[in-house]
């Protein structure tokens, strides 16, 4: 049976879960531009939805307290048209409410894309370019809750149009076998008005030059591998999900053995993953596995007469275990650092690499991890919401750029590695991360294995790999975080792979360049930014396997303020030299806000909703707007200049405003920015090519509780008005 499809403007996603209680109705179309609010085409149209649950019922550890639901949608937007999606959303959710913050995040991404038309209950706003974007009628200040555990959630996903081929097979619902070989040489599509649901677990093995497309509403049941042997041209693409759904097989090679414990898991080189969405809906407390590993530097070629288990890597023998010889694929060494010499269909650059596009990632348990692209693997625009470390850049040459995390109840949205096998692990970009929430202060506290806890950055560090070189660059925070940087090296980690001689290795000249969080940290005990190398290194482990955290810069700012070393905990500073910190420098800078300067705004004085009763306090004006701006429900802020503390509010009319001297009130520029096309034709802000200072009559720069220079490298002016 041969198929042919072309995505239009809408994709309508297969209801998972088909429950009277759904929170969220979804309509769209395309419109011209960030100023038409007219349909390129007829009317907006409906938009069908997914409705995910926790799927674990019962008391389960695992689940971290984890429940809520999220409701996904898929759109397409044409690339390089100039065209965006005017997009209306109702919430049929009781306590959500736009009247106490409106939120499209990430909202660095989104707050130049207009002015929206908001009721109460409903949102109409522009998304300007594809994406996977948070849409909240909530408050910021209810991050900071136990209760956001159990938020509701609306994720809407925006595509790229992708075509599928007319010359492929589609595949059987009605295979009664465990595993179903794929190719070679071939092209598959799960076709959407087929069952795949074997009531079991079920394995794809796919095998060179395979080509497995999903048309849009596919849901299969399954898992895609390919560890016992490294494969070459491997492509996955559409969206559609693929789910593990049911309990894996014991200690079948290629199957079910650690090393495949991977919703998609595949060795080899041109791996392409696109446009998946990748869920774990296992019922069962207990059940774990990645969303998708390719090259995973920790797990052999599988071997039927001895199938690999993790535990293997979570042995404490001092000072070291002996490793059984498994045979790498793409590792430099085998486990037992005996050198590889099979790099048959491995990569050696970009060019042949892994690409891993538009994939979205759910799952719902602890142990249930993100995405680890492997040596030379790329990650971009796409999306991950677990309950265990998000994204795992553990291996060289790796790049990850413009990643959307929802990390829950537990995990880092960054994490750094435990059991790498011994080989250097270097020049590692990860670039423009929008953290949108990050709950793990739930469980940081309780966290036995690091004295951290678990913060956005880090993790427990035991593997003899020298990790040199790493960039991060614009990380983004947007709600409460338990900390910045939680890392530590450590020859006893939980997880661990030293040299034979115990050798846990060196962290050196890593940058983290620009990591932003929009709030003050959610503080507890049992937890802080931490950073240490291993205190009391075997004697034979000296030069990059001393364990040291070496020459590591941080430039970031915590609701305003500059991190520097006193924000954090040094255990053994002499095994953290050259640790230094700056200024970040915020690379969305947004429009000025006209001050008016000895005015206050509320109901009854030039506002016509007060967002927030109390407020919050902030470090200075630039803060306050920065938390307007935010949130498509502020049209100006209110800010008290004795104590910093500022209030957002809807409807502002200058003219009207109340003479306090004890107040400023700044008033939201909402003109949309002159958007430019790059040369790929993919749509950027205007804004983000930052700004001129705006100048009041006199011609002098308008700062306040900053110098003019420095607001304007922060991201913001404010212009005078009376």
């Amino acid at each position: 049976m041969l198929r042919s499809v072309f995505l239009s403007c809408l994709l309508l996603a297969s209801v998972l879960v088909t429950d009277a209680t759904t929170k969220y109705t979804v309509k769209a179309c395309l419109a011209s531009s960030l100023s038409s609010t007219t349909c390129l085409s007829g009317s907006l149209k409906s938009v069908a939805t997914t409705y995910l649950t926790q799927p674990v019922t019962g008391e389960c550890e695992e689940t971290v307290d984890q429940k809520g639901s999220v409701t996904t949608a898929d759109l397409t937007l044409p690339s390089g048209s100039g065209q965006v999606l005017l997009v209306e959303v109702i919430t049929a959710h009781s306590s959500h409410t736009s009247d106490s913050g409106f939120f499209v995040r990430p909202t660095r991404r989104t707050r130049s894309w207009g002015k929206p038309t908001l009721t109460s209950k409903s949102a109409t706003f522009f998304l300007a370019d594809t994406g996977q974007y948070s849409v909240e009628f909530a408050s910021q200040a209810s991050w900071r809750s136990e209760a956001s555990l159990s938020f509701d959630s609306l994720m809407l996903f925006v595509n790229p149009p992708l075509s599928i081929p007319a010359d492929t097979e589609t595949i059987s619902d009605d295979s009664t076998a465990l595993a179903v070989d794929l190719g070679p040489n071939k092209k598959y599509v799960f076709a959407n008005d087929m069952s795949y649901d074997w009531g079991g677990d079920k394995v794809f093995k796919v095998h060179d030059n395979t080509h497995v497309y999903f048309e849009p509403g596919a849901h299969v049941r399954a898992r895609i591998v390919q560890t016992e042997k490294k494969v070459d041209n491997v492509l996955i693409s559409g969206y559609g999900t693929l789910d593990a759904h049911y309990d894996l097989e014991p200690d079948l090679v290629g199957i079910s053995d650690d090393n495949t414990h991977q919703t998609i898991g595949i060795y080899g080189k041109n791996i392409r993953v696109h446009g998946v969405t990748i869920l774990n809906t296992n019922p069962k407390c207990g059940a774990w596995g990645y969303c998708l590993n390719i090259n995973a530097n920790w797990s052999p070629i599988g071997d039927p007469s001895d199938p690999f288990g993790a535990d293997e890597l979570q042995d404490q023998t001092t000072p070291a275990p002996s490793y059984k010889p498994r045979q790498a694929h793409c590792q430099l060494n085998n486990m037992d650092d005996s050198p590889n010499t099979d790099f048959s269909n491995c990569p050696t650059s970009h060019d042949d690499g892994q690409k891993v596009t538009f994939v979205k990632c759910l799952t719902w348990a602890m142990g249930q991890d993100g995405i680890n692209a492997g040596k030379y693997g790329t990650v971009d625009n796409s999306f991950v919401r677990v309950i265990d470390d998000a994204i795992k850049p553990w291996d060289s040459y790796g790049v990850y750029t413009n990643v959307t995390i929802w990390q829950q109840a537990l995990g880092w949205p960054i994490n750094f590695g435990w059991w790498n096998w011994n080989q250097p692990d270097v020049n590692t970009e990860i670039e423009d991360i929008y953290v949108i929430h990050n709950h793990n202060w739930h469980t940081s506290g309780g966290w036995p294995e690091s004295a951290s806890g678990q913060c956005t950055i880090g993790g427990i560090y035991g593997s003899g790999a020298p990790k040199t070189g790493y960039k991060l660059k614009n990380i983004f925070v947007e709600t409460a975080a338990s900390c910045a940087v939680g890392l530590e090296i450590s020859k006893s980690a939980y997880s661990r792979h030293p040299t034979v001689d115990g050798c846990v290795a060196s962290i050196s000249d890593m940058e983290i360049e620009g990591l932003f969080f929009d709030e003050p940290f959610k503080t507890g005990t049992g937890y802080n930014n931490f950073i240490s190398g291993e205190a009391s290194p075997y004697p034979a482990c000296t030069g990059d396997l001393s364990g040291k955290v070496e020459n590591v810069k941080i430039s970031s700012s915590v609701a305003g303020a500059i991190l520097s070393e006193s924000d954090f905990t040094l255990p053994a500073p002499s095994t953290v030299p050259g640790l230094t910190f700056s200024a970040p420098t915020d690379p969305h800078p947004f429009p000025a806000y006209a001050l008016h300067a000895g005015k206050n705004a509320y109901v009854g004085a030039g506002v016509s909703l007060e967002i927030e009763e109390d407020g919050e306090i902030t470090v200075n004006a630039l803060q306050c707007a920065a938390r307007c701006q935010s949130d498509w429900s502020c049209d100006c802020v209110v800010y008290q200049k004795s104590d910093g503390r500022c209030w957002k509010r809807q409807g502002c009319v200058p003219t009207l405003f109340d003479d306090d001297s004890s107040y400023d009130t700044y008033v939201r520029d909402w003109t949309v920015p002159v958007r430019e096309e790059e040369d790929d034709g993919a749509v950027v802000d205007g804004d983000d090519e930052g700004g001129e200072e705006d100048e009041d009559e006199d011609g002098a720069a308008a700062g306040f509780g900053l110098g003019a220079a420095a607001l304007a490298g922060a991201g913001v002016v404010f212009a005078m008005l009376g």
